[in-house]
């Protein structure tokens, strides 16, 4: 357990009172491993969709990872330390504990009110379903036309309505009857108007328009002609047969749309059911992390005791992760630590004396290679410079010897040629 926080047996050996206070810490950080590995086991079985055995060799790379961590956080803070660099020594290595434990304490509080979030994430998605039809039958009316307001964008059902063409029909056709009417009712008020101005002649009603004479006289046939005309050149008796015939044609477009509207409101009752089924299937699957995130805050809102029981539990796993570098800052100095600074230190006056014997070592051999390069060097200038003598000398002796030839050849030459001329 020892060797999980870096201790070196060797020099424990010469404290050993300490053997528990390292056991201990090295049980410590082996349980944050533990933790560490159980908190992503929880985590990938709400992600990750695979049997728990799948789960197992990710989770223990995991905590080997914390652990590997939490000991080089622990290792390297044995030995004396000025208590000027405690903070640089410390600070950062609480914050990274703090760091890893916020990765390791909320999957496992989510593992530990699993139940009580699970019943609350059930609970929502039933509201959620509820609520959810709720609005697909109120964008979706059994008249099977959707709603257009924007509040309804993504709860529109693709239907097939059955009672389209025939409302659009019916409609058309009221249209016509409509139009239709209008022109019959203008044509029956000016016939009514003209029988009016012919009775009235006809009977001497003095108006506007009459003689005031009574009896059936040429005015008076003449207005009832006009009757007759009008009636005739206007296409009154067609007009009111297309009237009539568009009225049985409404009547039966009429019991075609309320049969179709029936069949309709089938159809979307029928593709509620259906989108709310499939909703209903989606929710059955695993609870994820998230919504067991959402749960928690949910719930923590509702009852002030989980809130408290969230935030204490919390803390709680937080104060557990953190705990190896806080044990250590707990610890204090130790007989090993001062044991471990001072082999360290003796350790480093070994490897400086060490070192300066190794250069001295290496400028000694340095020295004697460079007083030999010397010598060497003064002998081959003192052979270049008796060679370069000798060379000299020689060359000033090949000189008196020629010219000592030369003077000789003049001398005998001179000497023939004073023979000669005697």
């Amino acid at each position: 357990m020892r060797a999980l926080v870096g201790i070196q047996e060797n020099i424990l050996d010469w404290v050993p009172e300490e053997r528990a206070r390292y056991t201990g810490l090295g049980i410590i950080v082996l349980n944050t491993g533990i933790l560490a590995a159980l908190a992503m086991f929880t985590a990938l079985s709400k992600i990750v969709a695979a049997p728990p055995l799948a789960f197992v060799p990710v989770a223990l790379l995991w905590g080997w990872i914390i652990l590997s961590i939490d000991r080089w956080l622990i290792a390297s803070t044995h030995g004396v330390h000025p208590a000027r660099r405690l903070p640089k020594i410390f600070v950062p290595r609480i914050v990274l504990a703090v760091l890893l434990a916020l990765s390791i304490a909320e999957p496992l509080t989510l593992w530990i009110f699993q139940p009580a979030l699970d019943r609350e994430v059930r609970a929502t998605q039933a509201t959620q379903l509820v609520q959810y039809e709720s609005r697909l039958k109120s964008c979706n009316p059994s008249t099977g036309i959707p709603v257009s307001s924007a509040s309804c964008n993504g709860y529109r059902l693709s239907i097939q309505d059955p009672s389209a063409h025939a409302t659009n029909e019916l409609t058309d056709a009221q249209k016509q009857q409509k139009l239709i009417q209008g022109e019959v009712d203008a044509i029956d008020s000016h016939i009514s108007q003209l029988r009016t101005t012919a009775v009235d002649e006809c009977a001497g009603t003095k108006i506007p328009g009459t003689t005031g004479i009574p009896g059936v006289g040429p005015q008076c046939l003449t207005d009832w002609a006009a009757v007759t005309e009008y009636q005739n050149s206007s296409g009154l008796a067609a007009k009111q047969a297309l009237l009539r015939s568009l009225n049985q044609k409404i009547a039966t477009l009429i019991a075609n749309a309320g049969s179709a509207q029936a069949t309709s409101a089938d159809e979307v009752n029928k593709a509620i059911t259906a989108a709310v089924d499939a909703k209903k299937r989606a929710q059955r699957g695993e609870i994820g992390l998230v919504d067991e995130w959402n749960a928690l805050e949910q719930l923590s809102a509702q009852s002030t005791f989980v809130n408290f029981a969230h935030w204490l539990l919390w803390l709680l796993l937080i104060a557990l992760d953190c705990l190896p570098i806080t044990a250590k800052m707990m610890s204090g100095s130790t007989s090993y630590d001062r044991l471990l600074t001072s082999q360290t230190e003796s350790s480093e006056r070994i490897y400086d004396i060490d070192l300066q014997l190794r250069e001295q070592y290496a400028t000694a051999d340095k020295e004697v290679e460079f007083q030999l390069g010397e010598i060497g060097k003064q002998d081959r200038l003192r052979r270049l410079d008796h060679d370069e003598r000798v060379g000299r000398a020689q060359r000033e002796a090949d000189v008196v010897r020629s010219a000592e030839e030369l003077a000789t050849q003049w001398i005998h030459e001179a000497g023939q040629h004073d023979q000669s001329e005697r």
